[in-house]
């Protein structure tokens, strides 16, 4: 559609204004608002003319074109807040949590003690029936493991003060079985008076040394 005033978009004339004498001219353009001539009072006001321009309104529909948000009504000014539990429901819950942690401390303990493995806590070496004035005895030296209680293998070793090491030996104790005896036989013969060593030497679990005094007495036959 062409514009409502062609003189909008082209270059229009810069207009001539004569006064009288046919030697003067002035040229007045848009810019020029008032006109002085020499010797002369009158001036000459040249109203600008601003050019029009329309617009017209643009509607667009179909897809691709956004559609304007629809505003979320608020939540009424006056919403109630939630309603307080009862007191009987918060003890009956208190009490639920209190019954659970003590259920899994049990559990824990339970299974604590069922996979903790075995610990030797002491062990005592001594001899129950000396050989006194006996010839040609045989004595029996005792080491007693005092253990936690947990089921497991003792592996220890003997030491005669008389006789190279002994060799390594097991000892399984039971689930509950809280003290496990290893024995040494030592044989004496012969006449004359002796004093020896027996020292049995825990290996595993943890190494713990032992010992006790032997005394062997033949006065003879």
């Amino acid at each position: 559609m062409p514009p409502a005033d062609p003189w909008a978009t082209i270059d229009r004339p810069v207009p001539t204004v004569y006064f009288g004498d046919s030697d003067t001219t002035v040229n007045v353009r848009p810019s020029d608002r008032t006109v002085h001539l020499p010797g002369s009072e009158p001036t000459a006001h040249v109203p600008q003319s601003a050019p029009t321009v329309r617009a017209e309104a643009e509607l667009r529909f179909g897809p691709g074109v956004p559609v304007a948000p629809v505003p979320t009504p608020g939540w009424p000014a006056g919403a109630a807040a939630g309603r307080r539990r009862p007191l009987w429901r918060r003890l009956v819950s208190v009490l639920s949590s209190l019954l659970t942690l003590a259920l899994v401390v049990v559990v824990g303990l339970y299974l604590w003690q069922r996979l903790r493995p075995i610990e030797v806590e002491s062990v005592a070496v001594a001899v129950p029936q000396p050989a006194g004035n006996r010839c040609d005895v045989t004595v029996d030296v005792v080491a007693t493991v005092h253990t936690n209680g947990r089921s497991g293998v003792i592996r220890y070793q003997w030491f005669r003060s008389d006789a190279a090491p002994g060799a390594v030996l097991t000892e399984q104790v039971g689930s509950g079985q809280r003290t496990a005896t290893l024995t040494l036989k030592w044989t004496f013969s012969g006449v004359g008076t002796t004093t020896e060593t027996a020292t049995v030497n825990i290996l595993a679990p943890s190494p713990i040394p032992a010992g006790t005094k032997v005394a062997y007495r033949c006065g003879g036959r």
